[in-house]
């Protein structure tokens, strides 16, 4: 069904734009930072709002930046969501310097969510993805604990603790809107006591899971996660001595300075996710720049690979390729160095092999790495991308280089067929009219004396000097038709072919469809094309041989075929100077020529010339001058 400008021009409005999608987040954002530090600010007691109003900034406006940056990079997307999601939760923390109960008691919950929050994110930089076994038992671990031991234990706690980093109130703090008892009971502080000690447990195994994932990781994605794990292993240490300092009975000063270190950890982790998504994109765009200029150094496979090791840092890097002549997948692969491999590889441990598409369904590049990089998808295309084009660059020269060989050897093929024309004309100019005309002369001289002695014998002798000099002339002329037949330039191809055919002992057939004229480079190649094909069908021809020459012209083409039903021949054994000379013509003129034949089968020849519109043939131009 056909579809409208108005309809295309509609549907292009409707599709969504991922910029102002992001802008009107980050707007939404800044409305929302605004409003909590304004929030936090005003609750708090005039010497503690500058303070309390900057911890609001960076607990939210942190994560809600590195989300923003986090959604404009293409491997990052679903991270950069969790991001502005926890940075949007985390503004409710503001209504803990609430003097009402309810708001009080909603930021106060708040506060718990920070920790499993960020734990979630620590576990899932930088893709967004947590993997199967230990991490997702460890966020099943924090949030159940979270769930059923904190916010289950939430209608049970009478009061919050005072004087705390988020809540400034001593001893006239809001009650807990969801409290259901009389008082608190005494088995609350065992619990409290148990969730604790999980809690750091917990950390222990997320602690691990970090430097387990760090050192799976790619050496440049190792950079990149740095910043972050390092400001998690610091919250973790922190989360630790704040609980023990607080189980022990240490000052109620320094359990606060730890729970500060701590929640200022928390920043740094959000801020780290940034410096780690800011490095990671500076890594990809340093080492795509690094491996393009060593490719744009040499062509060299090993140089190749060797480039691909030092920018990637892998020295195990490794390439493979396969002969674009193969036919089945497993043939023809080499590495860098030429030397047969079998396919598919055994790369070993922790290593892997990439295909490459190098276009029309087939993978003649694949790339042996670290099986960590498929981690960095980004990354991973990129080099596969720059490996490519390499390869099809590497290919483009190869058969650049072949088809300038060919044309120099066309070149010479061509002036030595020249050479040899130039001495059949000069050996036919000797051999024929040469001697016709010294003949004529020596016969003239002698009609000379015979018209002094005998005038009736020198006036005979004169008559049959002219049927010598008419014979002389029609040698000259058959002479010039070989080089340039007269009729090709007065009445163009297709009358130059059908007399050809005329002048040939068996059956020639001309069919000629919308045929022009045409420059007279292409009228004469085509014309000798057909010419030779005519002629060894007639050397070779049987008893019963018909030739048929059909020529056919598009907007854009010359068309011509010669077909016979001789004996035909075997072209592996046929290497004669005629074939060469028809292709040589054809593709002189950037035309392209196939010959077909099969013993008992005939021969089929078929070409094409492209025509060139503008162009104007030299009859033309000569009538129009």
């Amino acid at each position: 069904m056909a579809i409208s400008y108005a309809q295309q021009v509609g549907a292009t409005r409707a599709r969504p734009d991922p910029d102002a999608w992001i802008a009107r987040v980050a707007f939404a954002g800044a409305m929302v930072c605004v409003a909590a530090v304004a929030l936090a600010a005003a609750g708090a007691s005039s010497d503690q709002a500058f303070g309390r109003g900057l911890l609001e900034l960076l607990i939210v406006g942190v994560p809600i930046a590195a989300g923003l940056y986090a959604l404009r990079q293409p491997g990052n997307q679903s991270f950069g969501v969790a991001l502005l999601g926890i940075g949007f939760l985390w503004s409710l923390t503001a209504l803990t310097t609430s003097s009402a109960s309810v708001p009080f008691t909603i930021g106060r919950l708040t506060t718990w969510l920070i920790s499993p929050c960020v734990v979630w994110l620590l576990l899932a930089f930088p893709n967004g993805r947590i993997e199967k076994g230990l991490d997702r038992a460890l966020l099943a671990g924090f949030f159940g604990v979270w769930l059923f031991l904190f916010f289950g234990t939430a209608p049970l706690v009478q009061a919050f603790p005072p004087k705390t980093l988020w809540s400034s109130c001593s001893t006239d703090c809001p009650a807990n809107a969801l409290f259901v008892l009389d008082r608190q009971p005494e088995l609350l502080t065992q619990v409290i006591l148990v969730r604790e000690w999980l809690i750091e447990l917990l950390w222990l195994g997320l602690a691990y899971s970090m430097y387990r994932r760090w050192r799976a990781a790619s050496p440049l994605r190792r950079r990149a996660m740095a910043p972050a794990f390092i400001a998690g292993t610091l919250l973790g240490v922190f989360q630790w001595a704040h609980i023990t300092a607080r189980q022990v009975g240490v000052r109620a000063d320094t359990v606060i300075a730890l729970s500060s270190m701590w929640t200022f950890c928390i920043v740094a982790v959000c801020a780290a996710f940034l410096a780690g998504l800011i490095r990671q994109r500076m890594q990809l765009a340093g080492t795509l720049a690094a491996l393009g200029g060593a490719l744009r150094a040499s062509d060299d496979r090993s140089h190749v690979r060797d480039a691909l090791r030092i920018a990637l840092g892998d020295p195990k890097t490794d390439l493979l390729f396969r002969d674009p002549k193969a036919d089945l997948a497993s043939d023809g692969w080499r590495d860098a160095h030429g030397h047969a491999v079998q396919w598919p590889p055994q790369p070993g441990p922790d290593r892997t092999v990439t295909p490459i598409d190098t276009g029309d369904d087939r993978q003649d590049v694949a790339l042996v790495h670290d099986v960590a990089l498929l981690d960095d998808r980004e990354l991973l295309e990129g080099v596969n991308a720059m490996v490519l084009a390499n390869w099809r660059h590497e290919r483009l020269t190869t058969e650049l280089g072949r088809a300038l060989d060919d044309l120099d050897e066309s070149r010479r093929r061509i002036a030595e067929t020249a050479d040899l024309e130039r001495a059949r004309i000069e050996r036919d100019l000797h051999d024929g009219a040469q001697q016709r005309l010294v003949a004529l002369r020596i016969k003239l001289a002698i009609a000379e004396e015979l018209l002094a002695s005998n005038p009736r014998a020198g006036i005979k002798e004169v008559h049959e000097l002219g049927f010598e000099a008419e014979r002389a002339l029609d040698e000259l002329r058959s002479l010039a038709g070989g080089v340039y037949p007269a009729v090709l330039n007065d009445r163009g191809l297709a009358d130059a072919l059908r007399s050809v055919a005329v002048q040939a002992p068996m059956p020639v057939d001309v069919v000629a469809v919308g045929v022009s004229r045409h420059p007279v480079e292409i009228e004469s190649a085509v014309y000798f094309t057909c010419l030779e094909a005519v002629q060894n069908a007639l050397k070779h021809a049987s008893a019963g041989t018909a030739i048929r020459i059909k020529l056919n012209q598009t907007r854009t083409s010359l068309c011509f075929e010669v077909r016979d039903d001789g004996p035909g021949f075997t072209r592996a054994t046929h290497h004669g100077r005629g074939l060469r000379n028809m292709h040589d013509r054809i593709e002189a003129i950037g035309g392209e020529i196939t010959v077909d034949s099969q013993p008992g089968r005939g021969t089929h020849v078929l070409g094409s010339v492209p025509l060139v519109a503008s162009r104007q043939p030299e009859w033309s131009q000569a009538a129009n001058a």
